[in-house]
Order: structure tokens, then C-alpha cells, then sequence
């Protein structure tokens, strides 16, 4: 995935479709570890936008939105109102221990009811890690739709990443 200009228009002969709506995102606690620091516990009001684009179709549409708006949406709800804990870290242990998981950080002893916790296959719960996650996520649910996916995650209104395909 790659960094994009989230204000860049579609290349010549595409058309692009914007899905920037405030009422589509998630709320979820979790910490970061940042240059070599690990962030407190906290969390956000995450905000999450799609762009796709592509070649319009002979009926003049490129993806009826209804589409891209119930994948967006259901993988933000899976997110929605949880802790989210890397999988793939090499600061952060994960022990799953029937209904709860225990995460170590350093000398931090986290212990949460596992329906609170969405354990993640990323390496940290960076803007830019959960901006590639949830692409992959949204690209499962629309299979080979033949369009390009850019899908932005703020933390906070202005801050946040772009990844796209």
C-alpha cells in the first residue's frame, strides 16, 4: 500500500467516487508505540472515508454507493466500541486465555474481557496500519469489483492516513 495525496483527483478517463461522511467510523481505545515509545491507552473517534475509481460503465455508474457504504460499514462496526491490540508487534504479547486476553507492553499488564479486544493482523494500531487493514477488509467484501480503493482513517478531524491498492 501506499501513501496517497487524499486531495489528488482521479487520472484522466476515470471517475472517482467519494465516500467522506461524518457518520461513518468507529470509537476504539488503543496505544501506539512511536519512535520507540508506546502511547498511553486511549482512545478515539475514528472517521473512515472510501475512494474508488475506475472506468464508468454503460449505464454511467462506476459502484452503486450502497455497496461501498455497507462494506465501509461493516468493517468499522467491527472495530466499533473495542480495544484494538496488534497481532504482529514485536513490543506487544498477545495470550488469548478462554474469555479474556492479557496484553504485555513493557512492564504494562493489560487484562480485557475478550469481546472488548479485536486482536488485529497488523505490526502496530497506527493511523497507517489501521488505514491498510481495513482496505484489505473492505477489497474482501467487494471481491473483484474492478475499481482502485483509497480508504482514509482520521484519528481526529484534519490528522490521519491514506492508503490505497
Amino acid at each position: 500500500m501506499t501513501v496517497q495525496d487524499p486531495n489528488a483527483g482521479p487520472p484522466p478517463g476515470q471517475v472517482r467516487l467519494d465516500l467522506l461522511r461524518a457518520d461513518i467510523g468507529f470509537s476504539a481505545a488503543h496505544f501506539s508505540i512511536v519512535g520507540g515509545r508506546a502511547e498511553r491507552l486511549h482512545g478515539h473517534n475514528y472517521r473512515v472515508g472510501l475512494r474508488a475509481t475506475g472506468t464508468l460503465r454503460a449505464d454511467g455508474t462506476l459502484l452503486d454507493f450502497a455497496i461501498l457504504k455497507r462494506a465501509l460499514r461493516d468493517v468499522c462496526a467491527s472495530l466499533d466500541e473495542r480495544t484494538l491490540v496488534p497481532l504482529h508487534s514485536d513490543r506487544v504479547e498477545v495470550r488469548e486465555d478462554g474469555d479474556q486476553v492479557a496484553v504485555v507492553e513493557g512492564t504494562r499488564h493489560f487484562l480485557f474481557p475478550r469481546e472488548d479486544v479485536r486482536l488485529l493482523p497488523i505490526p502496530n494500531t497506527t493511523c497507517e496500519s489501521l488505514a491498510t487493514h481495513l482496505l484489505l477488509a473492505v477489497r474482501a467484501r467487494l471481491g473483484d469489483a474492478p475499481v482502485r480503493l483509497e480508504l482514509t482513517v482520521e484519528e481526529t478531524p484534519g490528522q490521519g492516513a491514506t492508503v490505497a491498492e
